[in-house]
Order: structure tokens, then sequence, then C-alpha cells
């Protein structure tokens, strides 16, 4: 018995020491919060400075209309603006003066009736306190368009606070001019001139009219399209009788133009084609006169300068060596005045113009 009671003592002990009011219960840690992030402070405008308004005690639409614009205009510029009261019994000018003064203010203004409330003209007073100036206008209004009266008085009462502000507020933004389009490039070119083919043997020289037509490439290289011929031609002769020849020549080539952006631009050329001479001929006989032609391969390599004269005109100066790939000779009653022997060399100079 004595071990029961024993043991229901110490039961009822270990119950109490767990319901015992200083018994702080054991609890698992909370979570810890994510912190809320703080936002940064949005920077304020950089004002150009403070301007004063000045507002009298008695006040009407119009003058009231015309400050509301006229803070818009020095808030936008940034100008930072505050009001204050006009006395009455004051001089005005010296008050302005004096307000700019006192809150160390870069100007201060006011627009006020110029002789009492019913008064139709208007005087408006701006003073620079950092140039030590004060300006003083004056101007009717129409009393009976109230909106009309006070944007007009708004835009003048601007351009003088701007006029009076010279150097602090803001210059007008100028928009760039917009870059000049690129010029058209060039779709055909053509060449016109004239040109001499001399032999380099000592035969006769030949004037001759010339016309090439380029069609532009990238690289500044053209495919070339050139024609000579219908000239006056020359004359040779002997003590058998004489001949007047004719000659004519048709290429095709390429040309490439140097520093094209260029006043004075090299070139170089290089062509194929063929070459026709002919002779008309008079002899002592009749029955030694007779007409003929006759044709050659050639080919040329050359080189010149072109000089810009205006835009998309220009002057074309070329030398030129030809290889005549086929003897061509005069022959009269036996004897050869005149020969065209494989090297030959043109000059050509002409007008040069891009369309």
């Amino acid at each position: 018995m004595t071990g029961a009671f024993v043991l229901a003592m110490a039961a009822a002990l270990a119950a109490g020491a767990a319901a015992a009011p200083g018994a702080t219960p054991t609890r698992a840690p909370a979570p810890a919060s994510t912190p809320t992030p703080i936002p940064a402070p949005v920077p304020g405008p950089s004002w150009r400075g403070l301007v004063v308004v000045l507002v009298p005690p008695v006040d009407d639409a119009i003058t009231r209309n015309a400050r509301a614009r006229i803070s818009g205009e020095l808030a936008a510029a940034p100008f930072k603006t505050v009001t204050a009261l006009i006395d009455p019994g004051a001089d005005l000018m010296a008050q302005v003066e004096a307000v700019a003064a006192e809150r160390k203010a870069t100007a201060a203004f006011a627009i006020v009736r110029a002789d009492g409330p019913s008064s139709d003209r208007i005087t408006i007073l701006i003073s620079n306190r950092v140039t030590g100036t004060t300006t003083v206008q004056r101007m009717a209004v129409d009393e009976q368009d109230v909106d009309r009266a006070a944007s007009r008085l708004a835009v003048e009462a601007v351009e003088l606070v701007r006029a009076s502000l010279e150097g602090a507020w803001p210059a007008p933004v100028v928009a760039a001019p917009a870059p000049a389009p690129p010029p058209r490039p060039a779709r055909v070119q053509i060449d016109v001139g004239a040109g001499v083919v001399t032999d380099l043997q000592g035969g006769p020289a030949f004037w001759l009219p010339t016309l090439a037509v380029i069609y532009p490439l990238p690289r500044s290289v053209g495919a070339r399209v050139a024609l000579g011929g219908l000239g006056r031609g020359a004359d040779v002769a002997t003590v058998m009788g004489s001949a007047h020849l004719d000659l004519a020549d048709a290429t095709l080539g390429l040309t490439r133009a140097f520093r094209p952006e260029r006043r004075l631009q090299p070139m170089l050329s290089v062509a194929a084609g063929a070459c026709r001479l002919a002779v008309r001929g008079a002899a002592a006989s009749p029955a030694l006169a007779h007409d003929r032609a006759a044709w050659s391969a050639l080919t040329s390599a050359g080189g010149g300068v072109v000089v810009a004269l205006v835009p998309r005109v220009a002057l074309t100066l070329q030398a030129e060596m030809l290889l005549v790939w086929s003897t061509m000779t005069v022959e009269i009653a036996g004897r050869e005045p005149a020969e065209l022997d494989h090297l030959a060399i043109a000059a050509h100079a002409g007008l040069f113009a891009s369309f």
C-alpha cells in the first residue's frame, strides 16, 4: 500500500509541474520575413532659379489667367515660383524690386491693372535681380473676350519675361536639319567627243567623232560600248593617183574610275572590238580607180582623267594604245602610200554626263 501511495503522489507532482503557471511552452522559430524594399527617392527637377509672382489683393479673370499661363511657362523652363501679396499702399515697382532681393530670387514680376480694378490697361513689371534691371510694359486689353485678352496678355508677358531672363532662360531646342538624301546613283553615262588615231609607223592621222555609253557597275567599274567614225578621214597621194581614207571602230570594254568623290578622277580602260579602213581612190587611168574596205580585230588599253565640272557633268581626257591584229595597207598603182600596221595610238577629249 505504501508503494502504491508513493507512485500516486509522484504522478500528481509531475502533472502539477506540467501545468504550473510559470512554465513557458517551447515554440518553433517563426520563418524570417523578406524585408520590403524601400523605393529610391525620385530626384526633383534641377531648378534654374526662383521667381516671385506678386498677386494683388483684388484679382480678376484676365490677369489671373495670364499669371497662370506665365507660371506654367516658368515651371517648364524650369523655374521654381512662389507667390507674394502686393501692398496696395506701397509703390509697386519698389515692391517688385525689394521682394526679389529679400527672397534672393532670380526675378520677380507682377501683372496688375494700371489705374485700378476697372481699368482696361494692364501693367507688367519684371525685376531681374541678377542684372539689376526692372522692365515695365503697359498694354490695353479687350474686356469683351476674356480668354483672348488673357492669351494675348500672357504672350506679351512671357516674351517680356524671357527677354528679362536672357541667359537664364533655356535656349530653344533647334532640331537638327534632316540629312540630305544621298545622290541618286547614275543609271547610264554618256561620253561625247572627238579623237585622233595615228599609226606608230608614220601613217596618216585620222580625226573622228566618238561616242561612248557606259553602264555603271559596283566599285566604280563601268561596262563601255564605244563607237568612232564619220570623221573627215585622211588623204594620201602618189604620182599615179590619190586616195581618201576613212577609219571607223567599235569596241566593248571596261572602265575603272578612282576617287569618284574628287574633282580630278584618274581612270583606266581596256576594250576589244573591230576597226574598218575604207579607201576611195582616183588614179591617172580610170581603169585603176577603185573603192575598197578592210576589217581587222582591235584591242586597246589606256588611261586618262575625269575632271568634274558640275554635278553629273565632267570633262574627259584619255589616251589609248591600239593593237590592230591585221595589217591594212593602201596601194595605188603598186605603191603603198599608207599603212595601218599593228600598233597605233589614240587620244580623246569629250564631255561626260551621268543620267
